[in-house]
């Protein structure tokens, strides 16, 4: 324990106290990770094995991380020692006040420190010297002192994320010799849909390596992230964390196809194994089967009849119908990067349709199909649009759940099922037993897909299980921009928005961009008191989730409360405002029964459940209603029985309820 003052250090006997009154505490008694992560450096540290605690063992050791785990890739230690700093903090400002022992966890460091505390020294004065301990720390490693400006907040940020990956003296980390990233195959000839086919074929190819759980393969939205991009095969690997990149080209003439494919040993770009293959059309199932099978066991698994069928067991197997996949998820991504979703989407629906009626089984099919249901409700019971016809709303519903329930029939017994049939009980108007689905579906492990679940369930005591999803999420799909900005949501709702923001920068670090991650961002400034940060002012990026004006927020919370009633009076008498925005921003005003009235008009509508809910999740005020104004929603919450009110992440002044 070398780096306590000799004379305010605690013995051993007194830092294991303190260790088990925090971990018995109420605020770890939901937090299982936070426990172990706390537990292992404070005894790593009492038993003088401080030399141990390296972000590599500690994502074997306390975040059961395999031996491919690569830190630069998976950020899982780093933003747990933040949200685990963050909820020390808050222990010391409320249970543990008056505890004799503080512990603290240094930025850039994951060797706890243990200090004695004075009694007779003022709690602000001891505060400082603390804060002043954190940046001659740092400082010793940066040459910095890191002081969070609003200005220069994202300087910091990377500094930050640099000096907590960095800072440690251990040997780079080598990625795992069976794993592997398949690219998109390039076309080379201009047919309309030969760039679909390509496609089309890579992702077969991938889907079909994905079933051998001997190879670690990168997930499609990571591979394709890189199409288009002029970069070399070993740096692409390097941000993939892959060993290996199968590549390929793709010609067609008629009916005649020319597929070349070569697997590449990213580390001195030596290829392993190539084979080019002059087939008809109809056969390119036979050859997407034949490179796969060659890739695997170059990799050296060893394939016997079972993993073969296992892996012709997967994929559309019909050119026609894995061309509109391809062309569907296409237009599926788009619709989330811009405004009138619904619009949009139905372009993608569209397609799905086309391929569901040659391949009725692609699951993932009837789950984006769904998403556009969702949409048409949520715009519909949010007041944002009308009924096309009479019961539109009701019959849209009544489809999101057949797809909803065609998609868990179709799917495996596997936690993506799980995450499947609770998005379906969220839509459904009995939410008895949704604790039970949502325990089981949020067990750790495997690399599942969230859609609407953010949206419903992290108020509810659900935020820190979130990130830990959002995190295996990013470990397995590290270009995936849902994942990101999920993790940052889900982080502001466990109370640390602080580490939203590092993992916010990481996204940037890595070039991803979306408009919810920029929402995140805003909510993050805002919970973080930053309401002066450039990035907090003006309108947000076309597609935000916000369908307001998103400064309303920022003038309710910097407390001028005349600017913000003005904005909001302004919007009201402007054309179409909407139930939902009208819920959000007299919240924030503090207009009370004006919020409550735009709840109980959202609540007689069938479907309002997924509108109430993003209210809550969109605004982070707690409560933006009183339960008693909407009583569909309040008998969902009842069966599930949840606790009511959801916390504050942000206060606004005016909201006093």
């Amino acid at each position: 324990m070398a780096q306590n003052h000799p004379e305010s250090k605690p013995t051993a006997a007194q830092v294991r106290a303190q260790r088990d009154r925090i971990l018995a505490s109420k605020l770890f008694a939901l937090s299982n990770r936070l426990k172990a992560f706390l537990a292992y450096i404070i005894n790593a540290e009492l038993e003088d094995r401080a030399d141990t605690l390296k972000e590599f063992t500690l994502g074997i050791d306390v975040f059961e991380k395999d031996e491919s785990f690569d830190p630069g890739i998976d950020s899982i230690v780093r933003v747990e020692a933040s949200r685990l700093r963050s909820k020390l903090r808050e222990y010391y400002d409320g249970e543990g006040q008056d505890d004799p022992v503080r512990i603290d966890i240094p930025k850039g460091h994951y060797v706890p420190i243990f200090r004695l505390v004075d009694r007779d020294r003022p709690a602000e004065g001891l505060k400082q010297e603390q804060e002043l301990g954190r940046s001659k720390s740092i400082s010793r490693i940066t040459g910095h002192k890191l002081g969070f400006t609003a200005f220069g907040f994202m300087a910091v940020a990377i500094l930050y994320l640099v000096v907590d990956k960095f800072a440690f003296e251990q040997a780079p980390l080598l990625p795992a010799k069976e794993s592997v990233a398949v690219l998109p195959f390039l076309p080379l000839s201009s047919g309309e849909d030969d760039g679909y086919f390509a496609d089309g074929l890579t992702e077969e190819i991938l889907n079909s390596l994905a079933q051998l759980p001997e190879l670690q393969v990168t997930a499609r939205t990571s591979s394709f992230f890189f199409k288009g991009q002029n970069l070399l095969v070993p740096e692409i690997a390097l941000r993939l964390g892959v060993a290996n990149v199968v590549e390929g080209t793709v010609r067609r003439d008629g009916n005649r196809l020319r597929i070349a494919a070569q697997l590449i040993r990213a580390s001195d770009d030596v290829h392993l194994w190539s084979q080019t293959y002059d087939r008809t059309r109809d056969d390119v199932f036979a050859v997407q089967e034949d490179i796969a099978e060659s890739i695997a066991e170059v990799l050296g698994v060893v394939l016997d009849d079972a993993a073969r069928n296992v892996m012709h067991s997967v994929g559309i197997h019909d050119v026609e119908a894995f061309i509109a996949y391809q062309k569907g998820q296409e237009a599926y991504l788009l619709a989330h990067q811009g405004m009138n979703m619904s619009d949009a989407l139905a372009v993608a629906n569209a397609q799905f349709e086309n391929a569901l009626e040659a391949a009725p089984g692609l699951t993932m099919a009837h789950v984006m199909k769904a998403d556009l249901r969702g949409h048409i409700i949520f715009e519909t019971a949010a007041g944002i649009r009308n009924e096309v016809y009479p019961g539109e709303l009701q019959e849209t519903l009544a489809a999101l759940r057949e797809e909803y329930r065609m998609a868990v029939a179709l799917s495996p017994a596997s936690k993506q099922r799980d995450f499947l049939d609770l998005e379906r009980t969220l839509f459904s108007d009995d939410w008895t037993g949704l604790s039970a689905q949502i325990e089981k579906a949020m067990r750790p492990g495997g690399c599942q897909q969230m859609n609407w679940t953010m949206a419903f369930i992290p108020y509810f005591g659900w935020a820190d299980h979130l990130v830990t999803k959002s995190q295996e999420a990013i470990a397995c799909n590290p270009m995936d921009t849902s994942a990101s900005f999920h993790l940052a949501w889900s982080l502001i709702w466990s109370g640390d928005a602080d580490a939203a923001l590092l993992a916010i920068a990481e996204a940037d670090h890595k070039g991803l961009s979306h408009p919810f991650i920029e929402d995140g961002r805003y909510w993050a400034l805002l919970a973080t008191g930053r309401v002066d940060d450039s990035r907090a002012r003006g309108p947000g990026a076309s597609g935000s989730n916000m369908p307001y004006g998103r400064q309303i927020l920022r003038e309710a919370l910097a407390g001028d409360a005349t600017v913000a009633q003005q904005m909001v009076s302004d919007y009201w008498s402007g054309p179409n405002p909407d139930d939902f925005s009208s819920l959000v921003i007299a919240a924030v005003i503090g207009d009370r029964a004006r919020a409550n009235e735009a709840a109980a008009r959202i609540d007689a509508n069938p479907g309002s459940v997924v509108v109430l809910s993003i209210a809550i999740f969109t605004c982070f005020c707690g409560a933006p209603f009183d339960l008693d104004a909407t009583p569909n929603y309040k008998a969902r919450v009842d069966e599930a029985g949840f606790t009511w009110p959801p916390p504050k992440r942000i206060d606004y002044p005016a909201k006093t309820w």
